[in-house]
């Protein structure tokens, strides 16, 4: 799995410029550390891949973390034939 950090001049203004960005050949997912417009959690998004709809939370950066492996090293419902 790649991880890698990406600076962001300005990224909808109460977030965090900085997002940390998880992947392998089946997507990429990115990650934001709490803060108030993530109501202090862990945020995931889907960048590529179709993994999961929306938005995840977490309250610790490991639940996160593993949710994150989980996606990007498993077959998932989204994958098409």
């Amino acid at each position: 799995m790649k991880i890698e950090t990406i600076k962001r001049d300005e990224f909808f203004g109460m977030l965090p410029n900085i997002s940390t960005v998880y992947s392998t050949d089946k997507g990429r997912i990115s990650l934001l550390s709490p803060c108030r417009a993530t109501f202090d959690s862990f945020e995931i998004y889907c960048l590529e891949g179709y993994l999961f709809d929306d938005i995840e939370r977490y309250d610790t950066l490991e639940e996160a973390e593993a949710r994150i492996k989980e996606l990007l090293t498993i077959n998932n419902r989204y994958e098409t034939e």
